[in-house]
């Protein structure tokens, strides 16, 4: 009964992060590939762990678990570059980072997940305030984004398993939209189920913008913005003696982003972009699945091309989208005709 709701009196909000991040909820960043939304979470994730203010906003310190998709060499270069760059030890903080992606849609994959960080738990006394998903696509298995009945599975997954049995926050990173690009792509069952969902943009001078998109039982927080800066990682060098580099997020002024002009990247480019991270997620899971590395993934300039048509781009107009892409250094042009995103490399 209502009575018996409100009896106690009614309890003020519990935040991880002030305004932006509420304690036992479920959240969301999406963006294009290249936006820098991993480095937003990361930076998310060890602000947490180590109890650090979030860009002027207080945190509450708690344990972390990194459900990664890929890349763990990467993703160590991002962790090593945040400390370094913030000159905050992650030595000793509890923030733990999975080897392998989940098959989340699976609930006996989700149970196993629940296994591992109950058991990591019960070794450090650790319990999880924050576990991230990233990305949605690397954690999904082989199901279809699309399909409303199997992302309600990943929702009751994550809700069953991650968030319930620990009362903590998951935060999942996603990619946006095809055609539209202010949501976050697949079934919209998903943003139904959030309690807050955070756009990234990046604009032509390297600007990362962050704005709340839905804010479930809370005011709608003030919009972020962010440079990535790149950090020379000290003591690193590759085979070559040459420095290793990574980069961090620091905060910027929040300005309007001016409307795109004759030089701003076009809706044809946005779709390509989006399409090739779509192949190169499809490419990964069908690897994972075979037992192979899915950093091996490739993805033919033929096969983008006629993934485009499938989604109304004139076959004729390719190459000339193509070569635009190139010139702009979004993407490279490999041996054998086949075709790589610059932006999501492991940095």
């Amino acid at each position: 009964m209502i009575g018996d709701m409100i009896g106690d009196g009614l309890k003020p909000v519990a935040w991880l992060v002030r305004n932006y991040v509420e304690a036992d909820s479920l959240a969301l960043m999406f963006g294009d590939p290249g936006c820098g939304k991993s480095f937003a979470a990361i930076d998310l994730a060890c602000c947490i762990a180590t109890g650090t203010s979030w860009h002027g906003n207080k945190t509450t310190q708690g344990a972390v678990f990194y459900i990664a998709g890929e890349g763990q060499n990467g993703l160590a270069r991002r962790f090593v570059a945040w400390s370094q760059h913030n000159s905050i030890p992650l030595a000793g903080a509890p923030l733990f980072v999975s080897q392998r992606p989940a098959q989340l849609c699976s609930a006996a994959a989700a149970a196993e997940v629940a296994n591992a960080v109950g058991g990591l738990e019960a070794v450090t006394g650790h319990k999880p305030a924050l576990i991230v998903i990233d990305t949605l696509a690397r954690n999904f298995g082989g199901a279809d984004e699309n399909s409303a009945q199997d992302m309600g599975s990943f929702i009751a997954n994550l809700d069953a398993f991650l968030r319930a049995k620990w009362r903590a926050t998951v935060l999942i990173v996603h990619h946006s939209g095809h055609a539209d690009k202010s949501r976050a792509r697949g079934s919209t069952a998903l943003k139904g189920a959030l309690d807050a969902e955070y756009a990234l943009t990046k604009d032509e001078s390297g600007v990362v913008r962050i704005d709340a998109t839905k804010m479930k039982d809370a005011e709608q927080p003030a919009p972020l913005a962010f440079k990535l800066e790149t950090v020379t990682l000290d003591g690193l060098t590759d085979d070559e003696g040459k420095p290793i580099t990574s980069a961090a997020l620091w905060s910027v002024p929040h300005v309007a982003p001016a409307k795109a002009g004759k030089t701003g990247r076009g809706r044809n480019q946005t779709l390509a972009l989006s399409i090739l991270a779509e192949l190169f997620d499809e490419r990964r899971a069908r690897l994972e699945r075979g037992g192979f590395d899915a950093n091996a993934a490739r993805v033919k300039l033929e096969e983008w091309r006629d993934r485009l048509a499938e989604n109304g781009v004139d076959r004729k107009r390719f190459y000339d989208l193509r070569n635009t892409l190139k010139d702009a250094g979004r993407i490279d042009i490999e041996f054998g005709d086949y075709v790589s995103l610059v932006d999501e490399r492991p940095v």
